[in-house]
């Protein structure tokens, strides 16, 4: 498979000289599910804020493509942040004055090469709530026109921080199979965080980071499908 994008050796350091990361170096396939495990604390959420262009890393490299996006002007990271990838946050960040298919359309880059409203929200299972707002939704249907809204640019990535935290059991294994059906349908490249190994059991590959440092690397070559996966 293509590297989509590449981590080479990231080091996150803070004035107070606390290391959050330590020399970091991964690549991520393109069209794959993958898994970034670890317990709080451990560096994964910077990681990610580093590798979708939120945050700077003190050294190290990120390339997207062919791109290093920590050379990146502010214009051009958010072109790449409109434009290339989508994220995917433990809470919702809808505006409870719009509507479900109003928070959806934000999404849309305005350069075209958009999905529907419609496709999408019949994926999701939300296509018979897209005129109510957030306020009368379920937290897993917030969560699904969250998913929308990062999805409808056509992203080449999709970046999930904890996207299941705040999900019961039943509407976290909804939103984990619809982000592998994504990923299978689409080609959207899905990378996930999270504390949760039965997650970590469904995805392609599973990188645990703990201390700021990669301590293991695994793919899987026959991930647990997600509707046989067991709940902690």
């Amino acid at each position: 498979m293509k590297t989509i994008l590449s981590v080479n050796k990231v080091t996150k350091q803070y004035r107070s000289n606390e290391l959050i990361l330590k020399e970091v170096s991964l690549e991520i396939e393109e069209g794959s599910f993958t898994v970034i495990i670890g317990p709080s604390g451990s560096g994964k959420s910077t990681l990610l804020n580093i590798m979708s262009g939120l945050q700077k890393p003190s050294r190290g490299s990120v390339f997207f493509g062919d791109s290093d996006i920590t050379r990146f002007n502010e214009h051009e990271l958010a072109d790449f942040r409109r434009l290339d990838i989508g994220q995917i946050f433990q809470q919702y960040l809808l505006l409870s004055h719009l509507t479900a298919e109003e928070n959806i359309r934000l999404g849309v880059p305005g350069s075209g090469g958009a999905f529907s409203v419609q496709e999408l929200a019949e994926l999701l299972d939300i296509a018979d709530v897209l005129d109510q707002y957030p306020g009368q939704l379920s937290g897993g249907q917030q969560q699904r026109v969250a998913i929308a809204r990062a999805l409808i640019k056509k992203p080449r990535m999709l970046f999930c921080d904890e996207a299941t935290g705040a999900l019961d059991e039943k509407n976290s294994r909804k939103v984990i199979s619809l982000l592998h059906q994504i990923c299978a349908k689409y080609g959207v490249t899905v990378l996930f965080i999270t504390h949760n190994n039965e997650i970590a059991s469904t995805a392609d590959r599973v990188i645990t980071i703990k201390d700021g440092v990669v301590v293991k690397d695994i793919p899987h070559k026959n991930p647990i499908p997600v509707d046989q996966m067991s709940w902690d």
